[in-house]
């Protein structure tokens, strides 16, 4: 297994203590072999959904027509949200795969969420080493205030895709090109060959998905933490967590990088055994 080393957290003045050796988390890395096929599977339900919702959608017409884009529309933001988890987890090295299997993985996410994981990827572990920090490209929206950060975001993921094709290592920026191309291919081949209204419908959802990911994935979670143990916030909401696939667990993921998704809730659980608190997702100030 490639897992990232446990990231360093260094407190800033007045920022709470948390002595990440108070909490046994080693057990928690490894990946039993169902888990790592449990994890790439997560969004096959919900893209087989998509598919049946828009065959469903084109048939029919009035509030039903309506009624079935609604529902292609909750399937795709779970394509998105379920394609992220699997895409991080490789991120992090946190899928029980090689790390030229995590490179595969991120490609194959690449082509169904209609962007680069490379390219995210390259921010997103500057983004761990440097959380908050002066060129951390992906914390910088965090720092917004809420309508700023609302306007921005839907060039956030345009602006990291730029960063990375400018900055990233070479290697990184051929993985970047080849996704984005495999991209144009896969879905713009579909459209031809096919000519559903299914492949634009799925295309312009999984678009505005991406255009509004940053206010939830980094806004949410990392804005005005200062009195936080970590630069990030969590959920202790057992349907929010549910909702969200997981992915509100990010302190714990800050803290704890090296433990995959689906052991964070059994992390979160053993930090709240420590007594420490972090500042909840959705509180609001």
């Amino acid at each position: 297994m490639n897992n990232h080393s446990l990231h360093t957290h260094s407190h800033s003045h007045g920022r709470p203590a948390f002595d990440t050796q108070s909490v046994r988390w080693k057990d928690l890395v490894e990946y039993q072999r169902f888990e790592t096929v449990r994890e790439l599977c997560l969004p096959l339900p919900w893209l087989l959904a998509a598919i049946v919702c828009g065959q469903q959608a084109v048939g029919v017409a009035g509030w039903a027509h309506w009624g079935w884009i609604a529902a292609l529309g909750v399937a795709v933001i779970y394509v998105f949200m379920l394609g992220l988890r699997v895409a991080h987890n490789a991120f992090h090295g946190t899928l029980g795969l090689t790390r030229s299997g995590d490179h595969w993985v991120m490609f194959v996410i690449s082509v169904l969420l209609l962007g680069s994981s490379h390219a995210i990827n390259f921010t997103h572990m500057y983004h761990h080493k440097h959380c908050m920090q002066k060129g951390d490209v992906e914390g910088e929206l965090a720092n917004l205030p809420f309508w700023h950060a609302l306007i921005k975001s839907p060039i956030y993921p345009i602006y990291i895709h730029i960063v990375a094709l400018r900055d990233a290592p070479l290697a990184e920026k051929r993985w970047i090109q080849a996704e984005l191309a495999a991209s144009l291919l896969v879905h713009g081949s579909l459209l031809v060959w096919f000519e559903s209204p299914i492949s634009i419908f799925y295309g312009v959802l999984m678009l505005t998905a991406n255009l509004s990911a940053p206010m939830v994935g980094i806004w949410a979670v990392h804005r005005q933490s200062e009195d936080s143990p970590v630069d990030a916030r969590s959920c202790r909401s057992r349907v929010i967590n549910i909702l969200t696939c997981g992915m509100f667990y990010h302190a714990e993921h800050h803290l704890f990088p090296a433990v995959p998704t689906c052991h964070l809730a059994e992390l979160a659980k053993r930090i709240d055994a420590t007594g420490v608190k972090f500042l909840g997702v959705m509180e609001l100030e």
